[in-house]
């Protein structure tokens, strides 16, 4: 596939025509910080570095309450699906990632989420690749890098004049295929930048060993140990861009059934009807959100569940950081 380039000065102008035959939704600046949603000016769009949201973008095809039918009259109606295409400008490969990991919860043919294939569908991934790594990611350690490619359409470098987009899909080549052809100068600026981007003191975490470690620690005391300042207050999974538990309640005075974020960090998360709980502690729960990222992923996927975006260890109230849990349970890194 061909590469292109994007001139600074032109890519207000680039997205304003991409805006004619799709509806752009990017990351925009506000007093709550950087969140994606649909534009209606290309000047909305902002890049601050390598900052990426607090609130995962994963909300865009998961949304954090979304309605699955409506009930009117003895029958049911769903929720129209999108009209126009879709570009989500801006995502970081970090989230990339989960999206296309999140495809193989919601996205596989036998197990078709309805709800998550429309907007899947109808929707371009345009990401940027981060010059620099941010101070808690640790995506070069799980399996990608600051420049991961997965679950993009086109990967954006940017150069100090221009920026240069590689194609990684056939939608992604048609949607730049009227852009100017990159010349080889920019592409090795390109290369020079990604090359550059990763942490040299980082190591690749050995999934399979970490996999088979947290398998022989399952009951054993560490967890408790590990868990003991947990507030249990869930900041890790509602932001982490992979987690994908969700609750079904019926909003009977809106006559709606509604799909809601949960997570398996709340105590009753995992209640039954009886009232017996399997979780009953925050050293079950803990093992649950380890044991899902980095050995229940790992079994079925080949990969991480984790895409090492740090925000869980930037946000936690009480610092807790997954690496170094991970570690002491394993006695093995993820720097």
């Amino acid at each position: 596939m061909t590469s292109k380039v994007i001139k600074k000065d032109a890519l207000n102008k680039t997205i304003t025509g991409w805006m004619r035959s799709y509806d752009v939704i990017a990351p925009v600046s506000s007093k709550e910080g950087i969140h994606f949603r649909k534009i209606s000016d290309a000047k909305e769009f902002t890049l601050q570095g390598n900052q990426k949201p607090n609130y995962p973008p994963k909300s865009i095809f998961l949304p954090q309450s979304e309605v699955l039918f409506e009930i009117k009259d003895g029958s049911y109606s769903m929720p129209e699906a999108p009209k126009r295409r879709q570009i989500i400008l801006g995502m970081r490969s970090c989230d990339a990632r989960a999206a296309w990991l999140l495809d193989t919860v919601f996205n596989q043919a036998e197990e078709l989420d309805l709800y998550w294939a429309r907007k899947r569908e109808k929707a371009l991934v345009v990401s940027f690749g981060c010059a620099s790594m941010c101070s808690s990611g640790f995506c070069d350690t799980v399996g990608s890098g600051p420049f991961g490619k997965e679950g993009s359409d086109v990967m954006v470098t940017e150069l100090d004049e221009a920026y240069y987009l590689e194609p990684l899909t056939e939608a992604g080549e048609k949607l730049t295929e009227k852009l100017d052809n990159a010349e080889s100068g920019h592409s090795k600026a390109a290369k020079e930048i990604q090359k550059s981007s990763v942490v040299k003191e980082h190591t690749q975490a050995d999934l399979s060993k970490i996999n088979e470690k947290l398998y022989e620690a399952f009951d054993t005391p560490i967890w408790k140990e590990i868990s003991e300042s947990c507030l249990g207050c869930g900041v890790c999974t509602y932001l982490c861009p992979t987690c994908f538990c969700f609750d079904i309640v019926d909003e009977v005075d809106r006559s709606e059934r509604v799909r809601n974020w949960d997570t398996c960090m709340f105590r009753i998360y995992s209640q039954e009807a009886s009232g017996h709980n399997p979780r009953p502690s925050k050293a079950e729960r803990t093992r649950q959100r380890i044991m899902h990222k980095f050995a229940y992923w790992v079994d079925n996927e080949k990969a991480s569940g984790c895409t090492g975006c740090g925000r869980c260890v930037a946000l936690c109230p009480v610092n807790l950081d997954i690496r170094e849990m991970v570690q002491v349970i394993t006695g093995l890194p993820i720097q």
